[in-house]
């Protein structure tokens, strides 16, 4: 079953390609493209023959089409893998990813690899012999509690992903990021923010989730929109039930009728919020109530 660290800086990746961008410059050495928009591609990188290969998101870069193309040109495509443990059958399949897309695509294609600590970044970004010593692939990887903490709101508010990816993954409690947060939440459409902020309510630890509910709860940030606000809030029982279906909706999960009118109509604070978590992991909907 998938877990939070691995999901988390895939949703965002999803909802906003040009994040893996980001990331990919942190760790990079050669300057990027040129392009014009970023899009998420297809994850399978299967050929006609078995085995089956699917990677974790692929981002590609692309360039207007010239004139008389049908189409519009890419110019590097990224593979990202969230990496929570040292694997070797992935220092067989990561090159194979990387060929295989390339193939598909017609452009360069780098390896990203998503990690929780600076140390298994390491084991990931060392170069894999193909045959030889002859062929080397060598995979690019970060860290993602290198990431720095975003303490000015401004900042947040212009790149709210990356915020809202530091925070979590550095477990912070520090009151200037925290307060950085609540712009970078406000600067995301609605259903944007409701999930990102139920992942992150998830993720800190609970002295930063106390801080931020009493930010709210207290009025001392003022939302556009009480929407955005609504998921720090304890207590509003509806407003939790309707997190926990958005996350399912997000992740791709049915939610049977049953099932959806158990949650819509919990008036258990304490039992939605166990549900909300377990709406991150869960392999399906009845998942939750296990």
């Amino acid at each position: 079953m998938p877990s939070l660290d691995h999901e988390f800086p895939l949703d965002l990746i999803r909802h906003a390609p040009d994040l893996a961008v980001r990331l990919l410059d942190h760790v990079s050495e050669r300057p990027l493209p040129d392009f014009a928009r970023v899009r998420c591609d297809s994850g399978d990188m299967t050929t006609t023959a078995p085995p089956e290969l699917r990677a974790d998101s692929v981002v590609v870069l692309e360039q207007d089409a010239d004139p008389g193309e049908q189409s519009d040109a890419p110019v590097l495509a990224i593979v990202v893998e969230c990496q929570n443990g040292y694997d070797q059958h992935k220092r067989f399949s990561w090159p194979a990813y990387v060929a295989n897309l390339r193939a598909r695509l017609g452009c360069p294609v780098i390896l990203l690899a998503l990690t929780p600590t600076e140390a298994l970044a390491r084991w990931c970004s060392t170069p894999i012999d193909l045959g030889g010593g002859y062929l080397v692939h060598r995979p690019l990887a970060l860290g993602l509690s290198s990431l720095k903490p975003v303490t000015d709101p401004e900042e947040a508010r212009a790149e709210p992903e990356l915020a809202i990816l530091a925070a979590a993954h550095n477990h912070v409690d520090d009151p200037t990021v925290l307060d950085a947060l609540l712009p970078a939440f406000d600067s995301l459409d609605e259903s944007k923010s409701t999930l990102y902020s139920d992942y992150v309510l998830a993720a800190l630890p609970a002295a930063a989730r106390k801080y931020l509910e009493d930010a709210v709860t207290a009025g001392t940030y003022e939302f556009k929109t009480d929407f955005v606000g609504r998921p720090f809030q304890e207590g509003k029982t509806e407003g939790k039930a309707e997190s926990v279906l958005t996350i399912l909706d997000a992740r791709g999960i049915a939610v049977p009728e049953p099932v959806r009118e158990r949650i819509t109509s919990c008036t258990d604070p304490d039992e939605l919020t166990l549900w909300l978590r377990r709406a991150i992991t869960a392999a399906t909907a009845a998942d939750l109530f296990d």
